[in-house]
């Protein structure tokens, strides 16, 4: 009879191509899954896998049991999840990722108090600010800012986070002049802080619309809170959450721009669009959602 076990490590083998890290994600021995996948190809009647010592590779019938089984088994997985799960008290892993800013302020409080509510479950959070694959990674769920372009994703809206401009009083004494309000046309020329390669800043108009702005590049980083240090140091124009400015007190100054106000960045909560969601993970998204937003109402009326 064949193993659906036998199926599973298949599954996890033929996504990651990979015997060591299906082995890592199964909590088995490298050699128990290679005996297991050679134990179902053999029951088969056919090869799966190609095998050389530095790669793994789908055959034809591989790709194609992959292609079928796969989605089954999510679908499976969840409902066994459904079934084993109390409705008040769920069970098992939860696997979270987030950005280390937001992450460290928001999501990462919210699930101490879901873990510390639900004792049977664990709660894994990654905090990163590279975008991870939900699928190939197996997280369960993600917060991400806005916006969502991934078409194999569910997005949930969970929060809007207003943004600013700053920079240091040094800053704003030898480079803008002691000037605080900048004109739109003169902001380009302004050196300024970046989180990405060739990012742009946007702009709410007065009449509603949107506008880019592609400011002069001084500092890269990918983190935001290196971001806020660096505007700190007096090397340009930041574009941070107001809350992030805020905390640095006289060490960032706030700098507005004639006729327009910066966007506010939306933040979303998303998950595979092909998998069903898990009771943990619905309440984890749930419990968030009411608690991280509880958390921030605190803090702006701590400010």
């Amino acid at each position: 009879m064949m193993s659906l076990d036998d199926v599973r490590i298949f599954v996890a083998v033929a996504q990651h191509l990979s015997f060591v890290e299906a082995a890592r994600r199964t909590g088995m021995p490298t050699s128990t899954v290679s005996r297991r996948v050679a134990q179902l190809e053999e029951k088969l009647g056919a090869r799966l896998l190609q095998r050389t010592s530095r790669s793994v590779g789908l055959t034809h019938e591989g790709a194609r049991l992959l292609e079928r089984v796969g989605p089954l088994l999510d679908e499976l997985t969840s409902v066994l999840d459904r079934s084993a799960e109390h409705q008040d008290e769920p069970v098992g892993r939860l696997r979270v990722t987030a950005p280390v800013q937001t992450g460290t302020q928001l999501i990462a409080p919210a699930l101490f108090s879901f873990a510390a509510r639900y004792p049977r479950l664990t709660v894994e959070l990654k905090l990163t600010n590279a975008v991870v694959d939900l699928v190939e990674e197996g997280f369960d769920l993600a917060f991400r800012a806005g916006p969502i372009h991934d078409q194999e994703l569910v997005a949930r809206r969970m929060w809007s986070i207003p943004f600013a401009l700053a920079a240091s009083p040094r800053f704003v004494r030898q480079v803008l002049n002691g000037r605080t309000r900048l004109e739109r046309d003169s902001l380009g020329s302004v050196p300024a802080i970046l989180t990405r390669p060739g990012g742009a800043w946007r702009f709410c108009r007065r009449d509603g619309s949107i506008e880019e702005l592609r400011p002069r590049e001084h500092f890269n980083v990918n983190d935001p809170r290196v971001a806020i240090a660096a505007a700190v140091h007096g090397l340009g124009v930041v574009c941070a959450s107001s809350e992030a400015i805020e905390e640095q007190g006289k060490a960032l100054v706030r700098l507005t721009v004639t006729g327009r106000t910066v966007e506010p960045r939306e933040f979303f909560a998303v998950y595979p669009s092909r998998r069903l969601l898990a009771p943990r993970v619905r309440m984890a998204l749930d419990w968030v959602m009411a608690h991280g937003r509880s958390i921030e109402e605190v803090k702006r009326s701590d400010a």
